[in-house]
């Protein structure tokens, strides 16, 4: 329910946002929330490692085990976020947001400047209050952070609106369009840590360096895999906008994002199963990953195929009537989405069982040449056939680099641990 809340909460956002912003504005108010999802790779890797060690501690019933991690994390996050408010603001003078997203002279770089800023704030205030939801995937408690993700959207849905009526600029939705969101994180955090589950809540004596190691060596790997990930998933509306200007932005991102819908099933399914498959891996009960996997591949894939035929004939129809004409992309666009995401989906499920036993090593380092080959393509080719190659280097990078050892290395985990 709370999913499709939030899936049902962004199918409302963006009609609104880009009828009210226009496709330039609307094309920079993207940029900037999802360059906002990009800077969450600055956590190092600490907090999706923090879901491991957390379900370790639960398969154990250790909850000292599971306080020095969380207070460790927290403190290693908070200096994060400390040093990075320190650096932003001493280079913050010295960048020329205007010249980087390509504006024209209709809008002025200082609200540019300031919608980044805002962000900017708001991404550090994010960076330890996120770490909730790690922990609660490490309880397999999923349900709870899902709930204080529907809270955070539906407020996010209700001041966009607000902020529509009262005639905001972009700066003001940009703040109201993450803002509720990362508030929902550091109520869920504050709630965890005080009423829930007190015993997480943060000791000088639980301070580890042990713990630290272990995470930052295991962070490390989640690490190169964020990087890959904020390149593949993120970089796409930067070098559209750097290339082609932020009005061409809004075609690739709403299809995108409708085509992202395709996978829904696995966005329900893939957090909560990650941390399972790492309780039932400390357990050795290996015959219920095998086995949940086979149905999750399945089930993920069959929906995901269903959803891109739908998408191939009628998404450029759905978009017209969801998101404005000028919103529309080409059919070859819609094609190349469409394949990717069966990719994407495919994939997904293989790199849970990597992560989830912690095995990430080999993923970590061929997702980061994919992302490298990606990036090149896709700057190569978007200045020769426009968006469509953007899609179109991402496809290539995967299925030259990426996919057959990462499918090779899920099965033999699975067949050795079995054996």
């Amino acid at each position: 329910m709370s999913k499709g809340v939030l899936v049902l909460v962004n199918a409302l956002a963006i009609p609104i946002a880009i009828r009210y912003l226009g496709a330039e504005n609307f094309g920079i108010w993207t940029t900037i929330t999802l360059a906002l999802t990009m800077l969450l790779v600055l956590d190092l890797g600490i907090a999706n490692s923090l879901t491991n060690f957390i379900s370790e501690a639960y398969a154990r019933n250790d909850q000292e085990h599971a306080s020095r991690y969380t207070t460790t994390a927290l403190a290693v996050m908070t200096c994060v976020a400390g040093l990075l408010g320190l650096i932003g603001w001493g280079l913050w003078p010295h960048l020329h947001w205007g010249a980087f997203f390509h504006i024209s002279s209709a809008i002025q770089p200082e609200t540019v400047s300031h919608a980044v800023a805002a962000a900017f704030v708001i991404f550090l205030i994010d960076l330890p209050s996120r770490l909730a939801t790690k922990i609660l995937g490490g309880y397999q408690e999923l349900r709870t952070a899902n709930l204080f993700s529907m809270i955070g959207g539906v407020a996010n849905l209700g001041i966009l609106v607000l902020l529509v009526k009262i005639h905001a600029g972009l700066t003001a939705m940009v703040a109201g369009s993450v803002g509720a969101l990362v508030g929902a994180d550091l109520l869920c955090l504050l709630w965890l840590i005080s009423i829930h589950k007190p015993w997480l809540r943060p000791r000088i004596e639980h301070l580890d360096r042990t713990a630290a190691r272990r995470m930052m060596q295991l962070g490390t790997e989640f690490f190169l895999l964020q990087i890959a990930g904020l390149v593949v998933f993120n970089s796409d509306n930067l070098v559209i906008t750097h290339y082609l200007g932020p009005a061409e932005v809004a075609p690739y991102s709403v299809a995108w994002r409708l085509v992202g819908y395709a996978a829904v099933v696995q966005t329900f399914l893939i957090p909560a199963l990650w941390p399972a498959f790492s309780e039932a891996f400390e357990r050795g009960d290996i015959a219920w990953v095998r086995q949940t996997f086979r149905r999750t591949m399945w089930i993920t894939m069959g929906t995901a195929f269903g959803f891109s035929v739908v998408f191939v004939f009628a998404g450029r129809w759905i978009i017209r009537v969801w998101a404005t004409n000028a919103a529309v992309p080409s059919e070859m666009l819609m094609v190349l989405m469409c394949v990717w995401i069966l990719i994407s989906t495919f994939m997904n499920n293989t790199a849970t069982v990597l992560v989830a036993k912690g095995k990430t090593r080999m993923q970590a380092w061929c997702s980061l040449a994919s992302a490298a080959v990606n990036l090149v393509l896709s700057i190569w080719l978007v200045q020769r056939i426009g968006s469509t190659g953007v899609i179109l280097g991402t496809i290539v990078s995967y299925i030259v680099i990426l996919i057959f050892p990462q499918t090779i290395a899920a099965l033999r985990l699975l067949n050795q641990m079995e054996a």
